[in-house]
């Protein structure tokens, strides 16, 4: 009679977890920073965080050390708290191997059989076909390698980026010494360390990825896909090149995580979007870099060419770590140090969170009026007596802005409040302080953002704009012109 009871709470336990597992299918959360823009007030998700940003070296709960994203971990530290039967399973190699003319060298092996044509390869291009794949190639970007876990249409549209038609990769200090130096930092593992004075907007990193992984494939172990899901992240890391799979294994991943792979994966990727659906990236070298919530360089992803950006918000002096932000940092103190620890196990321990309770306070009515004063410019909200603030107001609230950001040393986000000057400015007239501000967002763009992105681009539109209406020729360059 025991026997029968403890059987039938076996098969029980394991019907329940199959049942539900469609519920906790989804990935957790990601923390993302988020970045309003002026022009039209719309959002940029910054994946630094955000979406995700990397494991730090910090003490986190890891057993080594980093984070991301952007660059930020994206799912909750804690993994560990379902322990179902999982079924076991076997990938499914790609029908028919590597195609001919395909850019991937290895073969695909899938989550289950894909629905292929015999010309493409795919079937389905709604990306209805739950199937997941794992495509790799050891020849990308000349010879560091790179696997992508996603579903087989979207991989077919990665595959034609020109990423892959270029014939070597980013070496920014092949005939020079770098900046900085990796060492030990006390409480973090390891960082990285200015050995010389590293000024506002040098590059400091630019490396291409080396896997994505679309964020579906993370499941909790109750899922009865786990183990499948995590043998595709497996072969993935399995297939690089030999010199990316070390870097990938000297990442930090987190403490005690059930399975290796993922738990590096959970706390050192970037967020980004292919094909209109969230992914993880992985930059082993980014992963190298700290959390602050006042960093001192920033980052960018070009989705081209599939190269990771790294670069200095400010002058780094020798000496000092060069560090980014996991998160959004226009939170309070206590928001930041929950996401840190919610996403990677560790509590911040970083000059802006260690200070005195009256000064933290104070920071946090700042970051208040911030995020307030930004919904007054979007509309979102209005001035007593339910009226619109004039041009001129406008101005006003838009240097009040910068002045905050440059109070709270928000220097790796400032170009986004000198934006909203340069903007205000121009639609009160005010033309030559418009130019001013629109030259500083020009230049902060081309280092937060990179040059692909569209407010560097209306910036420098913007500036030739106004310097018509103002009757001068400041010899700026239009595209045409370059052409």
């Amino acid at each position: 009679m025991v026997f029968n009871n403890i059987l039938t709470l076996e098969v029980l336990t394991l019907l329940t977890c199959l049942t539900s597992a469609s519920k906790v299918d989804a990935p957790y959360p990601n923390q993302q920073q988020i970045h309003l823009d002026p022009a039209n007030g719309h959002s940029h998700h910054h994946h630094h965080s955000s979406n995700t940003s990397p494991a730090s070296n910090q003490e986190r709960g890891s057993t080594n050390s980093w984070e991301r994203s952007f660059l930020p971990g994206h799912r909750k530290f804690d993994l560990f708290e379902n322990s179902c039967p999982i079924p076991s399973s076997e990938l499914v190699p790609w029908p028919g191997g590597i195609g001919k003319g395909s850019k991937w060298t290895e073969v695909p092996h899938c989550t289950r059989m894909p629905h292929v044509t015999a010309t493409t390869g795919v079937k389905n291009e709604t990306g209805i076909n739950d199937t997941f794949c794992t495509f790799s190639t050891k020849s990308f970007q000349g010879g560091r390698g790179i696997s992508v876990a996603t579903k087989p249409h979207i991989a077919e549209k990665i595959a034609t980026l020109p990423a892959f038609k270029m014939s070597s990769g980013v070496d920014l200090w092949k005939k020079s010494y770098p900046p900085f130096e990796i060492k030990p930092v006390p409480g973090k593992g390891m960082g990285v360390i200015a050995n010389r004075t590293i000024f506002r907007g040098e590059r400091l990193f630019a490396h291409a990825a080396v896997g994505i992984y679309h964020n579906d494939i993370f499941l909790t172990r109750r899922s009865k896909d786990y183990r499948l899901r995590n043998r595709m992240m497996e072969v993935g890391v399995d297939k690089l090149p030999e010199e990316s799979r070390k870097k990938f294994h000297a990442m930090i991943g987190q403490k005690n995580a059930h399975h290796v792979v993922q738990g590096q994966l959970n706390v050192n990727t970037f967020g980004e979007d292919f094909g209109g659906e969230e992914h993880s990236i992985i930059i082993p070298e980014t992963a190298r870099m700290n959390h602050d919530c006042r960093p001192n360089s920033m980052y960018y992803f070009d989705p081209e060419t599939l190269i990771h950006y790294t670069q200095a918000a400010r002058t780094i002096n020798a000496g000092e770590e060069v560090t980014i932000t996991y998160i959004d940092p226009l939170q309070s103190r206590e928001d930041r140090q929950k996401a840190i620890t919610y996403s990677w196990g560790f509590q911040c321990t970083c000059s802006h969170c260690l200070q005195p309770t009256t000064y933290s306070e104070a920071s946090d009515g700042r970051i208040l009026a911030i995020n307030s004063l930004v919904k007054l410019l979007l509309g979102e909200t209005k001035l007593k007596g339910n009226t619109t603030p004039s041009a001129a107001e406008k101005t006003k609230i838009a240097e009040l802005l910068v002045d905050l950001y440059e109070q709270e040393r928000l220097v790796s986000h400032i170009v986004d409040a000198w934006m909203w000057a340069a903007q205000t400015h121009k639609e009160a007239g005010n033309l030559w302080e418009s130019l001013k501000w629109t030259y500083r967002s020009e230049e902060g763009s081309l280092i937060h953002e990179g040059p692909r992105n569209e407010a560097a681009t209306r910036m420098g539109n913007l500036v030739q704009k106004v310097s018509e209406k103002l009757g001068v020729d400041l010899g700026y360059l239009t595209e045409e012109d370059e052409e």
